[in-house]
């Protein structure tokens, strides 16, 4: 059939750069709940610092207030890790969105507490002010999707509906093609040859751009990832805890600078954590 080589072709040439873009949702997939797991011994490492810092005899005042910011700074990301906890130990499902995502529009559903808040703590942006760790069942799953949105809407935030959309469109869980169904070729088929190949086409260049989007928010979280666990090995205690003196007096003015160094590090590291992926 006249142009019938030129479909063929087209739809081919679809169907490789789809299952290019398969493979890069499945390593965005899991980028993002390597930096969550990442950004999670993170926090617990500046809680091992605060607690070192705060048990110091004569710590400086300028330390505790220095880690006790970042401690606040960090609070949106300890309230989503609280909120995983407690949906894992309820046995609570995440969000549950139904939408069109990924595998030819297919539900995207009951998204697990982990990938939810890896999700959140990557793309979103603010919270609701109310602590999501306070609160289960569906309140907590309800409090969780208006984080996710940016905050409640008496709060100007997007609410439960932006959190759905963002769950849906923003997260590496819900990075989807539209129209993905036509992988088959059915939709194609149904059309004359060259606007069929047309179609195709201009398919496959949606994905192209998309798959580009892709690998590049992947090389940002694996930039992400490295900053973090360097930033994380430069706070450790261990030496601190077992060769300095329990009194911050005492110290020789190496160990003062030492303690100095962990401290910026820190603070750092609390940055780290809240970096979001644009």
């Amino acid at each position: 059939m006249f142009n019938n080589k030129l479909k063929k072709t087209a739809i081919d040439n679809y169907k490789k750069e789809y299952n290019k873009h398969e493979s890069l949702v499945h390593e965005a997939n899991n980028a993002v709940m390597n930096l969550y797991n990442e950004r999670k011994s993170a926090s617990i490492a500046i809680k091992r610092v605060e607690t070192y810092i705060n048990t110091l005899a004569n710590s400086p005042k300028e330390f505790k207030k220095e880690i006790g910011d970042v401690t606040l700074s960090i609070k949106e990301f300890r309230d989503a890790v609280e909120f995983e906890k407690k949906a894992q130990q309820s046995n609570i499902k995440g969000a549950g969105i139904g939408t069109a995502g990924i595998a030819g529009g297919t539900a995207v559903a009951a998204l697990g507490p982990a990938t939810a808040m890896a999700i959140a703590t990557a793309f979103g942006t603010a919270s609701t002010g109310t602590a999501i760790s306070a609160l289960s069942g569906a309140a907590a799953t309800n409090a969780a999707l208006a984080w996710l949105g940016g905050g409640a809407l008496a709060a100007g935030g997007g609410g439960m509906a932006a959190g759905n959309a963002l769950l849906a469109l923003a997260g590496p869980v819900g990075w989807s093609i539209g129209a993905v169904a036509i992988i088959s070729g059915g939709i194609f088929a149904a059309n004359q040859n060259k606007k069929a190949a047309r179609q195709a086409n201009e398919e496959r260049i949606k994905i192209m751009k998309e798959n580009e989007y892709l690998r590049t928010r992947i090389q940002v979280i694996a930039s992400i990832i490295n900053s973090t666990r360097s930033l994380r090995y430069a706070i450790d205690l261990t030496d601190v805890t077992n060769l300095f003196p329990n009194d911050y007096n005492l110290f020789t003015s190496e160990q003062k600078q030492k303690l100095a160094t962990i401290i910026n590090a820190t603070k750092a590291l609390g940055e780290e954590i809240n970096k979001n992926i644009a």
